[in-house]
């Protein structure tokens, strides 16, 4: 019996070594780097949904059996028959044809296979992993519970989704999208972080003296994480009130630096989430202050000379943070929503590359 337990604990260690060695952390970190650029794509077609006014086209939320389309035209009748008792059918296409059910039916079921993707991609390689001892003990509860919020996000997708269906609306509730949003945006940034965790353990984090030398760059990476999280909460509501289309000039709108019709609605704090002037006022105000936010940290970091993977990691920040305002700007006064698309992904990019600054000047925790 001893000579066993001696055995089953060299097994286990054994395991434990090769779940810590670099080879296999590089392999979940890259299995983990791959989820995350999944669920950003799913954010293009979430948003090219949302801007079609897609997302209620599948009345039911079949999990399972809902990944086989329509495959006859009998089924096609059932699934649009479906369509026409809701309130944006009756209200805003009365005139569509068969054909025009399918155009938006599309996107949507686009949408949710790629959710099941996700799933599956996340959900095996974890299996796996997880049965040939190559994953590290400490990340097993935790990989587990970001399986299960995966499963949440899908059921917070389809409460949004019913949101639509009731009587006299023509579109989801807008907190509820946001809602939808924002945990996405923390599912995939909760992936994105763990990636770095398993790629740079806390053995090789900089030394307590050295990352005290970065404290002020940390900090200011710490108000651009926050600034930009701030941005992309206001966005929700600019995309879910489709506030894009109240005026497409720039800085000013309408010819003034504060609109008109930005306090209309009583309580005053209504303005901030259902107005749709003070929508895209306060996406714009809050997308300004974060670009100055990032600027200035980028500008810290440099002067500090931080060591150059967190130098690397504030100048990619910096681009993205660029790119991402050109983006705005571009799809406010061209009014091409696809555009739009692409400046809702790179949000999450800009807040993953805000983060990775930050974690680059993490130190190891003192003895």
């Amino acid at each position: 019996m001893a000579s066993q337990s001696i055995v089953d604990v060299d097994a286990r260690h054994s395991l434990d070594k090769l779940a810590a060695s670099k080879a296999n952390r590089k392999a979940v970190a890259t299995w983990l780097f791959f989820t995350f650029s999944m669920i950003v794509e799913m954010f293009g077609i979430g948003a090219y949904v949302q801007n079609d006014n897609a997302g209620l086209s599948i009345m039911a939320w079949q999990p399972v059996s809902g990944i086989i389309p329509p495959l006859t035209h009998h089924e096609w009748e059932r699934m649009f028959a479906l369509y026409k008792t809701i309130p944006q059918y009756r209200l805003l296409n009365s005139h569509m044809t068969l054909a025009g059910f399918k155009a938006i039916f599309w996107p949507e079921w686009i949408h949710r296979l790629w959710g099941r993707l996700l799933g599956l991609d996340f959900g095996i390689p974890l299996f796996w992993f997880w049965w040939t001892g190559r994953l590290e003990r400490r990340l097993r509860p935790w990989l587990f519970l970001l399986l299960v919020l995966g499963l949440v996000q899908g059921v917070i997708g389809w409460w949004m989704v019913a949101s639509g269906f009731q009587p006299g609306l023509t579109e989801v509730a807008v907190w509820r999208l946001s809602i939808h949003y924002c945990f996405a945006t923390a599912l995939a940034i909760a992936v994105f972080v763990t990636a770095l965790v398993v790629l740079k353990p806390a053995s090789e984090r900089l030394a307590p003296p050295e990352a005290a030398r970065y404290r002020v760059a940390r900090g200011f990476a710490v108000a651009s994480i926050i600034a930009i999280c701030i941005a992309i909460f206001a966005g929700t509501f600019l995309s879910g009130l489709h506030a894009y289309n109240v005026d497409n000039t720039f800085p000013l709108m309408n010819g003034r630096w504060m609109p008109t019709g930005y306090a209309s609605l009583h309580p005053f704090w209504r303005n901030w989430f259902e107005n749709k002037v003070a929508a895209q006022w306060n996406h714009r105000v809050v997308g300004t202050a974060a670009a100055v936010i990032v600027i200035s940290s980028v500008v810290t970091a440099i002067r500090a000379n931080v060591p150059p993977r967190a130098r690397d990691a504030f100048l990619v920040t910096g681009g993205l943070l660029i790119l991402q305002y050109i983006l705005g700007v571009t799809t406010l006064v061209s009014r091409i929503l696809d555009i739009g698309v692409v400046h809702q992904m790179n949000a999450v990019l800009l807040l993953a590359a805000a983060i990775w600054a930050w974690f680059e000047l993490r130190g190891q925790r003192p003895a």
